[in-house]
């Protein structure tokens, strides 16, 4: 009996020890399970990227750079822009009825060429457009004159505005139109070129309106104007 007693006691002793264990056995290390709050990374992506962001970051791509050439293009034409609607203004309160009219026409299509043209450039990731500085020893010349020029029809008004200012046109407008030419024969990238060959008639049509004036001070300069070409992007 005594045996049999101490064999039941070592019995439930031992399955007391064996349901005892698990509880003391602590969780396996890196498992997924042992920390809920802190999953496995997906290694399947590149560390801080999504394919959400790299979506945006090909939209936000809307054209390529401009070239340096292209750049100074684009200095020269806002310049030209700003320098054309500063001169129109000045007529605007020195001319006659017809120049009156002729400069409001340059001030509305110049305005809106360079608009334009700045947004050409911010497509293009050019989001502030340089200053037009001249490189050559002719084009510093031209600069000075011009400046003479300028200031010298400020002292004008009248008929005697009229004719300095429209003369001004005419040379202006057509030296651009040569530098233009060049500049589209040059271009290698189809859409620059594009942007060059919408500029050229809007400045072949004020040239051919100021000419029309000079000869004839009492022409109307109301021809119609082409509607203004949408701004390309690459």
């Amino acid at each position: 009996m005594k045996l049999r007693a101490f064999a039941i006691v070592a019995a439930l002793a031992v399955h007391g020890l064996a349901s005892a264990a698990p509880a003391d056995t602590p969780p396996a290390k890196n498992s997924p399970s042992s920390n809920p709050t802190n999953p496995t990374p997906d290694k399947s992506s590149p560390k801080g990227t999504s394919a959400s962001d790299t979506s945006s970051s090909k939209t936000a791509e809307s054209g390529a750079k401009l070239s340096d050439s292209e750049i100074r293009t684009i200095a020269h034409l806002h310049h030209v822009n700003q320098m054309e609607i500063t001169l129109a203004k000045e007529a605007q309160r020195q001319g006659t009825a017809k120049v009156k009219d002729y400069a409001s026409t340059l001030i509305t299509d110049h305005q809106q060429a360079d608009k334009d043209l700045t947004a050409f450039a911010k497509a293009h990731h050019l989001t502030t457009i340089p200053a037009d500085k001249p490189t050559t020893d002719a084009e510093r010349q031209d600069d000075k004159d011009t400046t003479q020029a300028m200031a010298h029809l400020k002292t004008l008004k009248g008929a005697d505005f009229d004719k300095e200012y429209l003369n001004m046109m005419v040379s202006g407008h057509d030296k651009e139109l040569t530098k233009i030419d060049v500049e589209i024969s040059s271009a290698s990238d189809p859409e620059f070129k594009s942007l060059l060959q919408n500029v050229k008639p809007m400045l072949q049509r004020h040239a051919d309106q100021a000419r029309d004036l000079l000869k004839n001070p009492q022409a109307s300069a109301d021809r119609p104007a082409a509607p203004h070409p949408a701004s390309s992007s690459r």
